[in-house]
């Protein structure tokens, strides 16, 4: 049995939660569902943000392909056994 944590809603977010989501609204265009999960931890989860946002989004310094980057995505979703 594995320990599942529910990831915190927009509606739920307060303070610096809140601040987090609309920032990642701003860089990523959404809030993904690790940044919800990490949300419990605040202090994790501002670390987790700028990092993402390095790797993955062009103007915030990625220089790796796009498609690249959606395959690495890809893969490690199905190696993690996500289902969508």
């Amino acid at each position: 049995m594995s320990q599942r944590l529910r990831g915190i809603s927009d509606a739920e977010a307060t303070g610096p939660v809140k601040d987090l989501f609309d920032a990642s609204n701003r860089v990523l265009g959404r809030t993904a569902n690790l940044l919800r999960i990490l949300a419990h931890s605040p202090r994790l989860a501002r670390w987790f943000l700028p990092f993402v946002a390095a790797v993955r989004q062009p103007r915030a310094g990625a220089v790796s392909d796009v498609r690249l980057r959606n395959l690495a995505v890809l893969k490690t979703s199905t190696l993690n056994g996500c289902r969508y």
